[in-house]
């Protein structure tokens, strides 16, 4: 007779299921967002990656879950960043305004400028903006608009944002 913890086997659908809902979480988001405690959480995605159904994917510090096949590598890189609310609006103000400075994309982040000055480095050293000096004024624009505006379009209905579906209406029209 075979043991199988039918209870275990629902948690881990479960969590495939959130996983496939909304890919690109870090763990610590994941344990949050589920109420799952630390150790079930690291027990159960250990199963589904033997499984091979979910891959977690280390960028920065954290560790981003995918289900497997899923996601294209360009959506893997680009979600860890859209996944954090600052940053994600500042990328939908630059696909809608073309380019902005620190104090614009401040205003639409509701972050501090030395908040928005060290998200802005991230994006800068992962090449995802760019920078130009007009005058005495810095400027910053996305530097693949489409990949950026279809993961968005792609992912919409995961960010849960207001500011994405308004986006996503006027990009799809």
């Amino acid at each position: 007779m075979i043991n199988v913890n039918i209870q275990a086997l629902e948690v881990r659908q479960q969590l495939f299921e959130f996983i496939q809902k909304f890919p690109g979480l870090h763990f610590r988001e994941i344990q949050r967002r589920t109420g799952m405690s630390v150790g079930a959480l690291q027990y159960h995605l250990r199963q589904l990656q033997g499984e091979k159904l979910v891959v977690g994917v280390k960028y920065g510090e954290y560790t981003h879950y995918y289900p497997v096949g899923a996601v294209t590598e360009a959506d893997k890189f680009l979600l860890p960043f859209l996944r954090q609310k600052p940053i994600r609006r500042m990328l939908v103000y630059l696909l809608e305004n073309k380019k902005a400075n620190n104090k614009a994309l401040c205003k639409v982040s509701g972050v501090s400028p030395a908040t928005t000055s060290w998200y802005l480095s991230k994006l800068l050293s992962a090449g995802i903006v760019s920078k130009l000096k007009q005058g005495r004024e810095m400027f910053y624009s996305v530097v693949k608009e489409k990949d950026v505006a279809r993961t968005l379009v792609s992912y919409k209905a995961s960010f849960l944002d207001r500011v994405v579906e308004r986006f996503t209406e006027i990009w799809e029209r």
